[in-house]
């Protein structure tokens, strides 16, 4: 679980910016009271939205892959914040705080530049009983003198000393884990299998996964036709099907490959019979039998519902961090709401997962008065430029909100900033009072 995060030079980002999920306890008296399970990331296009969720994904790729990837002439994938001089030779910075899988609180950051580790340090706080330690105890810190370790590291020191020396733009907290030095697996864990950026855009890239779940005939598979014949969208069973192919094309396809590579007949038979292609298959009730349709006559609405459904249902069985690029993009706003509610109900979220998410849609929070809210003041977040071309990330809490305001409204009314500004409507109607359309 992440409880805090923060980083600089990063894309858009050139000062240091702060995220928590840690409740504030004015708003937070639902199901999660101390770690929030969501958060929602508003602000005008451009902003920067985007490039917060892709800080913490980066973030995670470095640990990820900075030791198995490249050499030590490598240079470390960096995005700096370009306009301005300084912070193009200056280094990035990534800071986070979470709860691991061994239920042990970790603290990790490193800093760098396009040649080097600068800085990094991972420190734990240890369960005594089940009582959690409220000092940190290093585990190993590096920075331009070398490594050092704590007491609590258990593993070959030298071994990693040396790693380090000769890949110094490599993370020890990766190279550790290519060793397999089990104190710090877990923290390496939450980066490797607990965090996952999704694109809402780019929600077809879910459907290769789906297919072979349909193709398996998994237990998984089963629970995601339950769901889609449950979401009111008149499908009654969904299920993968072979694709009809020309078998004349077919045919003079394996008499190309015989006769110009001389291949053995009987193997092209058994070659083209083990790849044959599949696809999903959706059927609909009609006034008679239901009738099936294929991937390309189904509706886009439908097909990006089942890629949202198989993600929830991957995300909310283990504890995880979900990123999610412009969540409203492909579903209904009914859905959204529907997705985003999984996350804050213990019934559907037994492991605390969360969802951090950027949108548009301000009626997810345009809620007035003691009503109902799916997501809490506490848990919205706003991005926004200044005159530099810098994003700045800060907590709709920073501006002394009511408990009952309506941030929907106000939001886009202007009052919290963080909204494309006015002045873009009346330069349009200018350039179409003075003819500039030919």
């Amino acid at each position: 679980m992440l409880i805090d995060f923060s980083f600089s030079n990063y894309r858009s980002f050139r000062d240091e910016q702060c995220f928590s999920m840690t409740r504030d306890k004015r708003f937070s008296d639902g199901s999660f009271a101390d770690r929030s399970t969501i958060a929602a990331v508003y602000g005008s296009n451009a902003s920067g939205k985007s490039n917060f969720l892709r800080a913490l994904q980066m973030m995670a790729d470095m640990v990820r892959t900075s030791y198995s990837q490249g050499n030590a002439g490598t240079d470390i994938p960096r995005d700096p914040f370009l306009l301005g001089r300084r912070e193009r030779s200056e280094g990035s910075s990534f800071f986070v705080e979470f709860l691991a899988g061994d239920n042990q609180r970790y603290r990790y950051w490193f800093r760098f530049n396009d040649d080097v580790i600068l800085y990094e340090e991972l420190s734990v706080y240890k369960l005594i009983g089940d009582r959690t330690s409220s000092h940190p105890t290093r585990l190993f810190s590096r920075d331009e003198n070398g490594i050092s370790f704590g007491s609590a590291f258990r593993g070959p020191r030298a071994q990693v000393k040396k790693t380090i020396e000769l890949r110094p733009n490599a993370l020890v907290l990766s190279a550790a884990a290519a060793a397999g030095i089990a104190c710090t697996q877990p923290a390496f864990e939450f980066f490797v299998e607990g965090i996952t950026f999704c694109d809402a855009q780019g929600y077809r890239d879910e459907q290769p996964r789906i297919l072979g779940e349909f193709n398996r005939k998994t237990s998984f598979a089963k629970e995601l036709a339950l769901l889609i014949r449950y979401a009111d969208f008149g499908i009654v069973d969904v299920r993968s099907a072979p694709v009809n192919i020309d078998r004349a094309v077919v045919d003079d396809l394996k008499v190309q490959i015989r006769e110009s590579l001389g291949a053995d007949p009987d193997k092209l038979d058994q070659l083209f019979a083990r790849g044959q292609s599949s696809e999903l298959q959706f059927e609909h009730a009609g006034a008679g039998a239901p009738v099936a349709f294929d991937e390309g006559n189904e509706s886009q609405g439908t097909i990006a519902a089942l890629s949202f459904f198989s993600l929830a249902l991957r995300q909310l069985a283990r504890p995880t961090v979900t990123l999610i690029d412009e969540i409203d993009a492909s579903l209904h706003p009914s859905l959204v709401e529907e997705f985003i509610a999984l996350f804050t109900d213990r019934a559907t979220n037994p492991h605390g997962s969360q969802l951090i998410f950027t949108t548009h849609d301000a009626s997810l929070i345009n809620v007035s008065g003691s009503a109902d809210r799916l997501i809490d003041p506490d848990q919205v977040w706003l991005v926004e430029k200044d005159k530099d071309g810098a994003s700045a990330l800060y907590p709709v809490t920073d501006l002394k909100i009511r408990k009952e305001e309506n941030i929907g409204r106000n939001y886009l009314n202007g009052v919290y900033g963080a909204v494309p500004k006015p002045a873009f409507h009346s330069v349009f109607a200018r350039i179409i009072e003075e003819g500039g359309i030919d």
